[in-house]
């Protein structure tokens, strides 16, 4: 696949180091993508911790709610964010 970019508003076709160079970015993106993936399930999770569950946890320590409360928030949260 040629590959082209714009100089000085022509398109103009992509050097032999420029397509390798491309290729190197385009794996390296690839590569980091499960990464990429791992990063935002903890993240999701740790916002849904701090939204969804926190309060749960001193609420259960305080008699408020009933025991296992918070245990079963943090079970739903990771199974709609699985690993």
């Amino acid at each position: 696949m040629v590959r082209n970019h714009m100089v000085d508003g022509e398109l103009v076709a992509f050097t032999a180091a420029e397509e390798s160079a491309r290729d190197a970015e385009e794996q390296a993106w690839a590569d980091g993508a499960a990464d990429r993936a791992a990063e935002a399930v903890q993240n999701n999770r740790r916002n849904a911790y701090q939204k969804e569950a926190d309060t749960l946890y001193f609420e259960e320590q305080a008699g408020e709610v009933s025991a296992g409360t918070w245990a079963a928030k943090r079970a739903e949260i990771k199974e709609r964010y699985p690993k």
